[in-house]
This record gives structure tokens, C-alpha cells and sequence, in this order.
């Protein structure tokens, strides 16, 4: 990519929605609405879509030429993680509690060195990584 474009220019409000590929959406679909609470708003042949917190998520199975039983690998190129943004500090905290009582891998809650931020980072059941971080983005 070259230049700089304006976001202005295009009048872009946010993100649109997220696509995930995963490897069973009925086990998707109890992870994102059952453990992390987020709601069905459409159900349809190949697709699930949820309500994230404000951000939709799309789901499918797995393309004809994804290999069979191919897990999320966050060190290629591509997503890294996904992460929400929350205003209270002690939620990745509680979060790790809700996570450990659901049976979700995660990594506790941590600091971010850097922005001296808490969060915490958990697994969907095809090891896509999300993170609950203590973020908000400066005033324009």
C-alpha cells in the first residue's frame, strides 16, 4: 500500500464486522454466546453471526481448502488476536474468574509493559486468541 488515505474521505464510522473461520460453529456457538455472552442475530447454511460486544463476528466452517483439522496459529501472517476494549480495570480480572469457571483456556490476567494496561487473553475452541483490555484511545 502507498499513500495515506484520509478516513474522512471515506467516511468510515468503525468496523464493519469480523470473519472467523472455525472448525465446528455449534461448538463456536456455545463458546461465543453461552461463555462469553455474546447474542445470535443471524443463523443461516454455513453461517453464524453474533452480536460481540458491539462488534459482529462471522463465523463459518471450514473452506474446501483448509486442511483438515488446521488449528489458528497467531505467529503467521494475518490476525494476531482480537481484543475488546474495556473501561474498568478490574474486568480482566473478573474475567479470569468466569474463564476459569467455564473451563477457557486463558493466560490470567497480565499488565501490558508498555501501556501499563491490564488485560486478559483467552482461547476460542479452535485457539483463536482474544484479549479483554483496559484501552481507550485518546480524545481527537
Amino acid at each position: 500500500m502507498g499513500g495515506r488515505v484520509n478516513h474522512r474521505a471515506l467516511d468510515v464510522s468503525g468496523l464493519g464486522h469480523i470473519a472467523l473461520r472455525v472448525t465446528d460453529r455449534a461448538r463456536a456457538k456455545a463458546c461465543y454466546t453461552g461463555t462469553l455472552g455474546c447474542e445470535v442475530m443471524l443463523e443461516a447454511e454455513g453461517l453464524l453471526l453474533v452480536n460481540g460486544y458491539g462488534i459482529l463476528l462471522g463465523m463459518r466452517g471450514d473452506a474446501p481448502p483448509t486442511p483438515r483439522g488446521d488449528r489458528f496459529a497467531p505467529h503467521r501472517v494475518g490476525r494476531d488476536h482480537l481484543a475488546l476494549a474495556v473501561a474498568d480495570r478490574d474486568t480482566p480480572d473478573r474475567l479470569a474468574v468466569l474463564l476459569n469457571a467455564a473451563g477457557v483456556r486463558h493466560n490470567g490476567s497480565e499488565e501490558d509493559p508498555l501501556a501499563r494496561a491490564p488485560y486478559s487473553s483467552f482461547y476460542d475452541p479452535d485457539g483463536i486468541a482474544w484479549q479483554c483490555y483496559v484501552f481507550a484511545l485518546p480524545s481527537a
